[in-house]
């Protein structure tokens, strides 16, 4: 499991007070969104990146330990991702989609703890070998 690391072509992003990435699953949920879907979240995670997750233009819940879940909505649909804090000011968001409803479904709460589970399952792995590399 990893974070993509494409660099941003909008150069706005660079400087971001509060910057996100999407590990590649859900990257590839946000690009399966419709273009409106789409264009909503990705403008939620700027005014996540701008103002931080718990200014009250961004909509965020604590799911549970350091998993929250980021809301918002387009015309058609409420939009959800679940989110962690990673390390030095860097937030992970492990899984993203669209719903009908208002509620979350169980099927995605769980989908997102199970990727925020493996990311920190990793990080730990990835640890002494970085470490060792550092020396």
């Amino acid at each position: 499991m990893t974070v993509s690391k494409q660099k941003c072509p909008n150069p706005s992003k660079a400087g971001k007070a509060y910057p996100v990435r999407l590990i590649d699953d859900a990257r590839k949920e946000l690009f399966a969104l419709n273009a409106v879907n789409r264009a909503a979240f990705v403008s939620t995670l700027d005014d996540f990146e701008q103002y931080s997750p718990s200014h009250p233009m961004v909509d965020t819940e604590k799911i549970e330990g350091d998993l929250f879940e980021l809301k918002t909505e387009s015309s058609s649909h409420w939009l959800r991702g679940f989110y962690f804090h990673f390390k030095d000011g860097l937030y992970v968001v492990t899984h993203l989609f669209a719903k009908k409803t208002n509620k979350t479904p169980k099927a995605n709460r769980e989908l997102g703890t199970v990727r925020y589970k493996a990311f920190r399952e990793a990080m730990k792995e990835q640890a002494p070998q970085m470490e060792q590399q550092n020396r």
